[in-house]
């Protein structure tokens, strides 16, 4: 190609040489070889770029946002599309957010092809659900609520099936899975009066999410929990297994 500039187009040496570095920039920012089954990448505001600055000037990143789960056609099924735009706005703007990025309404209209009215009454039905929908306009400008992760588990530890679970808050059984047992290595790890800084290196977890299960291990501790009880009375070595992650 190089050559082709420069031959056939009678390019600059220097023209052809800045041509060239701009194919390869763009090539390796829009790589396809890291997506998985289901993902596409997508180009969305730094999650510390402050509000109020011109959207032109903000630092942008690629993230990985998956379009479809395998868990997707059966939600549509059974819940109708509403249920599934809901799952995916949740879905990505979470994956977004782990990925540095915050969404905005805007992004999420052009990721689902809808209005951002539509986009803007699903996010207003799921925090009506309690919750956390991190788009930018929540982190930025309202503050962070309670995440969506402990939120999950305090339906679990309320006594909800993972089925209905899945309904209320459209997330796959895998992640609420996965959740659980993370609260389930806190659990222990408080249990066994680790500190704080011990607990996040052993579970990798954020010190807020931390907080978060610590802060529902003692609500439903005092309420005597069936669930809760019946993470506690998991075999030690079980629990002990999960605090380093080895649990599947």
């Amino acid at each position: 190609m190089e050559w082709d500039l420069k031959n056939k187009f009678d390019f600059s040496d220097i023209l052809s040489d800045a041509l060239m570095k701009r194919i390869r920039l763009f090539l390796e920012e829009n790589n396809s070889d890291d997506l998985g089954v289901g993902q596409i990448p997508y180009w969305g505001v730094h999650i510390n770029e402050p509000s109020g600055k011109p959207l032109d000037d903000m630092k942008k990143c690629r993230v990985l946002l998956t379009f479809y789960h395998s868990d997707d056609h059966e939600l549509l099924r059974e819940q109708g599309i509403q249920s599934l735009r809901q799952s995916k706005i949740m879905r990505m703007t979470v994956e977004a957010k782990d990925q540095g990025v915050l969404l905005t309404q805007e992004d999420l209209s052009l990721l689902l092809c809808c209005t951002v009215r539509t986009i803007r009454n699903d996010i207003r039905d799921l925090r009506a659900m309690e919750m956390d929908v991190p788009t930018r306009g929540q982190i930025k400008d309202i503050g962070k609520g309670v995440s969506h992760k402990a939120k999950i588990v305090e339906e679990y530890l309320k006594g909800y099936e993972c089925s209905e679970i899945r309904r209320r808050t459209h997330h796959s059984d895998e992640s609420i899975d996965r959740y659980i047992r993370d609260f389930s290595r806190v659990v222990y790890l408080t249990s066994k009066d680790e500190d704080l800084l011990k607990i996040r290196q052993v579970t990798r977890l954020s010190e807020r999410l931390i907080l978060e299960y610590q802060g529902l291990y003692e609500t439903f501790s005092r309420k005597s929990s069936p669930r809760l009880n019946e993470l506690l009375s998991r075999p030690s070595l079980d629990l002990k297994k999960m605090s380093q992650g080895v649990v599947e």
